[in-house]
């Protein structure tokens, strides 16, 4: 009889044992996190020619952040889209050591939209500066605002509404992410938020007429990301809103007093969790990102 007891306290023990590693497993194989940083090339008086130097500093928190996947440069990368720039991005890109997806910017495409293109583009479709990832059962899209002036026409709409059908009933989240906030509107709730060249803002773009409704219909929730943000003080440094389906998210840096990026976590029950990180001064002072109110 102990013989039995002592076997059956084994068998207990062994299945605890073997339950609590597959609820690690399952937590470590489907957790993931990425980061999002806009601007990243700083201000204009910053002579490097690489990413901002209070971001690079942060290069060992980000590979250190929990389930950290990858991440995602959302556009003005360099100050002048040349070869010297570029060659310093990709080198401080290796030092990081972490895959990156870049997300082209004015400040990127202006000297040379072909270098970026087939530096960075999507190869497989003809080097194509935007393009579509799946990432465990989640559909990220990277968005190029430059092509029609903060618009989505043409083939890359095409592109968009084929990417979003293909996978309409295969991911759990939508992750789209664009340099420009391309749903700014002086007619909107967001009609406040300072982006960082007001004269440059187009009166109106195709998102609330063509896209908006897409993304409102879409079985996933969207969140859409753009890094157009924190250059200037007088600017807005972050933002945050959600509208039923959509979440609109943006960063961005360069003021070098509110400069800020982001860390998301997407774990397994669906929740998408947001860590906004200040570059200036304690790095939590800003608080929760879903706090944020529009002004």
């Amino acid at each position: 009889m102990k013989h039995v007891k002592i076997f059956f306290c084994f068998l207990v023990i062994s299945f605890l044992t073997v339950s609590c590693s597959n609820d690690a497993s399952t937590e470590t194989d489907d957790t993931y996190a990425f980061f999002v940083a806009g601007h990243t090339y700083g201000n204009t008086s910053n002579k490097n020619p690489g990413l901002h130097p209070p971001f690079k500093k942060e290069f060992d928190s980000i590979r250190a952040y929990p389930h950290m996947a990858f991440g995602v440069l959302v556009g003005d990368i360099v100050l002048r889209g040349d070869k010297e720039s570029w060659d310093a991005v990709d080198r401080e890109i290796a030092e990081l050591g972490i895959p990156l997806y870049l997300v082209p910017g004015n400040h990127d495409v202006y000297d040379d939209y072909e270098l970026f293109k087939h530096r960075y583009g999507d190869r497989e479709h003809e080097y194509a500066s935007y393009r579509s990832i799946r990432n465990n059962e989640d559909l990220m899209i990277l968005l190029d605002g430059n092509l029609d002036d903060w618009n989505i026409t043409g083939d890359q709409l095409a592109f968009l509404e084929e990417a979003l059908t293909v996978n309409r009933e295969q991911v759990n989240h939508v992750f789209i992410f664009v340099h420009q906030l391309i749903w700014w509107d002086e007619h909107t709730v967001f009609k406040n938020i300072v982006h960082n060249w007001p004269p440059y803002t187009p009166d109106t773009t195709n998102y609330w007429g063509t896209l908006e409704p897409m993304f409102q219909d879409y079985p996933a929730p969207v969140f859409l990301f753009a890094g157009d943000l924190g250059i200037f003080e007088r600017t807005t440094p972050y933002m945050y809103y959600k509208e039923n389906n959509v979440t609109y998210v943006a960063t961005g840096m360069g003021s070098e007093v509110n400069d800020n990026y982001l860390f998301v976590t997407v774990r397994p029950d669906g929740e998408v969790d947001f860590d906004l990180i200040a570059l200036q001064g304690d790095r939590r002072r800003f608080g929760n990102l879903e706090d944020y109110v529009l002004p």
